[in-house]
């Protein structure tokens, strides 16, 4: 069994390569995303939605991400590069390993 850590990785990864089907294969059913910028989304398709509907390339900035940190059933990692100042994304996960919470915040 892959670690959260693992999962995590392979997550952000797949988006980050534009592999969007074989992330959205690791979303649950019930998962939440929130966004300062494009709010909440609940449920697999609304997430995968903001997902496709993203801008490519993050909008032209090059973050360079931290090594995640696991708390529990929790993972989070730190993005800098951005114009904002750095960008906390934390991937939850359930008891199936699919990923169900989605957090991205400042900080």
């Amino acid at each position: 069994m892959a670690s959260k850590i693992d999962l995590a990785r392979d997550f952000m990864a797949l988006q980050r390569d534009g592999k969007l089907d074989d992330a959205v294969a690791m979303l649950a059913d019930d998962v939440v995303s929130t966004n300062p910028m494009t709010g909440t989304a609940t449920g697999k398709a609304a997430v995968e939605a903001g997902m496709r509907n993203r801008p490519a390339g993050a909008g032209g900035m090059e973050l360079t991400w931290s090594e995640p940190e696991a708390d529990g059933d929790t993972v989070k990692i730190i993005g800098t590069g951005s114009p904002f100042g750095p960008i906390k994304v934390v991937v939850g996960f359930d008891g199936t390993d699919k990923v169900n919470k989605i957090d991205i915040g400042l900080g």
